[in-house]
């Protein structure tokens, strides 16, 4: 005869086969979210450490800098060289200050791919080595985040709710991803930050090749213009 089943012993098989299919539906969401996640030999403009925007030239000699203008800070994060490539170019032609953000824990390997993803899609904050340059002193503000996950990236919002409130009025807030929609990034930079911003834009993967060249430049021209 078999021993009758105990209900609580049932109530926690059932919870630990509900925590197990959430667990499971996590790295399903993060592997597939790290469409814009970071990862070696991938793009931070489609999925991971980038590649866009290696090759891409600088923008100098083919739009006039800022003379004269703001005090400007551009911050950044990128695991690799599209949002990199972006952030400096704009420093360039706005004459700016420019700091990258630095993350404290690694995302090398498997579970660091994995946990990135995670990571955003829960819309977590990462530890962040202290930024050395404070936005209040700034005239103006340019921040520059890869996507991951669809979401934005844990390095950028630990920055932007440190020194939620203190961005100055003038701010701009760009995004580079494979194929998502930055309005929804953008607006989530606006929440952590507690500023909306002057102007936004989003970079996709293609406008960092040679034939999309004019478009890359309209979008950095579109920024540069309203800090004239």
């Amino acid at each position: 005869m078999r021993t009758p089943r105990h209900p609580q012993a049932h109530l926690i098989g059932r919870i630990r086969q509900g925590g197990c299919a959430v667990l499971a539906a996590t790295l399903v969401l993060a592997a597939a979210g790290c469409n814009s996640a970071p990862a070696a030999a991938k793009s931070d403009a489609g999925s991971g450490a980038s590649l866009a925007g290696g090759d891409s030239p600088a923008v100098a000699g083919e739009i006039v800098p800022v003379e004269n203008g703001r005090r400007v800070l551009v911050i950044f994060f990128s695991q690799g060289s599209a949002t990199k490539r972006v952030a400096e170019d704009l420093a360039f032609l706005l004459r700016a200050d420019i700091e990258r953000i630095v993350e404290k824990k690694s995302r090398r390997g498997f579970f660091g791919f994995m946990g990135a993803g995670a990571a955003s899609t829960f819309g977590l904050a990462s530890p962040i080595e202290s930024p050395v340059r404070d936005p209040a002193a700034y005239e103006a503000v340019v921040v520059c985040s890869p996507i991951w996950a669809w979401r934005l990236a844990p390095p950028v919002r630990s920055w932007l709710r440190l020194y939620r409130g203190q961005l100055p009025e003038a701010a701009a807030y760009v995004t580079v991803s494979g194929d998502t929609d930055p309005a929804r990034i953008v607006a989530a930079m606006a929440k952590e930050s507690g500023r909306l911003p002057t102007i936004s834009a989003g970079f996709a993967d293609r406008d960092f090749t040679a034939e999309h060249r004019s478009l890359y430049l309209e979008k950095i021209g579109n920024v540069v213009v309203r800090f004239r």
